[in-house]
């Protein structure tokens, strides 16, 4: 590794948190933003035709939907840029693959400033907890999966940048319920400021990497634009990607052989026609 990619790697293992400034270039940016604005409404329409739930990638029965990544084409190849790959793999080794994509663009003109939404990511979130998908607390201390928040437009506290309390994802517990080994409720309000909690700012094209364990949430976004991203979630190939009858999209195979060759290895599992190379 070099230097910065050390010094990232050590943050992130450190804090939970770490920031990759200007993954897409400044003269890049405005257009896959573009193209991303524009493929989120066309995916939106899509589910919507089919009766299907963008938000859980399903169809009308609960069957796989379509991936966000199909509507992608432009934003793609990103995924598989050497900076980011480079601190994935230090922590998760070679082997690695995308579990989840989603639009994440949070919109404009929000006056409720003070508002939070404390969670943990998947596989530590437990919005699944009557199902298989997720991890039962007290967390282990092992990093399971790195959510990345591509920023798209500047994060900022005047765009909603995305809060994250650093150094939480040693802690054990799930702030959405944040319960004791012993059963017993610590009351915290995950939609209240937390102690020590900070506010990401950064440049449109910037990646912010966390643990998924690590309590973040979403920014209310008081300016007058519409505050664009997407989140890709790397895990290693030993991870099982079963979330419980949602967010097992597939990825069509027409999508996935115009993918760039570093990026497909991390959407085989999902592309439609191929052999999965992590089952028997």
């Amino acid at each position: 590794m070099d230097n910065d990619t050390d010094r990232k790697v050590d943050q992130l293992r450190r804090e939970g948190w770490c920031l990759l400034e200007r993954i897409i270039p400044k003269d890049k940016i405005d257009g896959v933003r573009a193209h991303v604005e524009a493929a989120h409404e066309m995916a939106w329409r899509d589910y919507e035709a089919m009766g299907g739930n963008i938000g859980f990638q399903t169809g009308p029965d609960g069957e796989p939907g379509t991936c966000p990544i199909a509507y992608l084409s432009e934003f793609a190849p990103y995924l598989g840029d050497e900076r980011l790959l480079a601190v994935v793999q230090a922590v998760f080794g070679k082997h690695i693959r995308i579990a989840q994509t989603e639009f994440k663009t949070q919109a404009p003109n929000r006056t409720d400033g003070d508002w939070r939404g404390f969670h943990s990511d998947w596989p530590h979130d437990l919005t699944d907890r009557d199902l298989a998908g997720r991890v039962a607390q007290p967390f282990p201390d092992v990093t399971m999966q790195l959510s990345v928040l591509w920023m798209l437009s500047v994060f900022s506290p005047e765009s909603g940048g995305t809060w994250v309390v650093p150094r939480s994802h040693r802690d054990p517990l799930n702030p959405r319920m944040h319960q004791t080994p012993e059963g017993l409720e610590e009351h915290i309000d995950q939609l209240k400021s937390i102690p020590g909690e900070i506010q990401v700012s950064g440049p449109a094209g910037s990646a912010l990497v966390i643990d998924s364990r690590i309590w973040h949430s979403a920014g209310a976004n008081p300016g007058p634009e519409p505050r664009v991203a997407v989140i890709t979630r790397y895990c290693p190939w030993w991870l099982s990607l079963e979330f419980g009858r949602r967010n097992n999209a597939t990825v069509p195979e027409a999508t996935y052989e115009a993918l760039p060759e570093a990026v497909k290895p991390l959407f085989r599992h999902r592309a439609e026609g191929m052999d999965n190379p992590f089952r028997a």
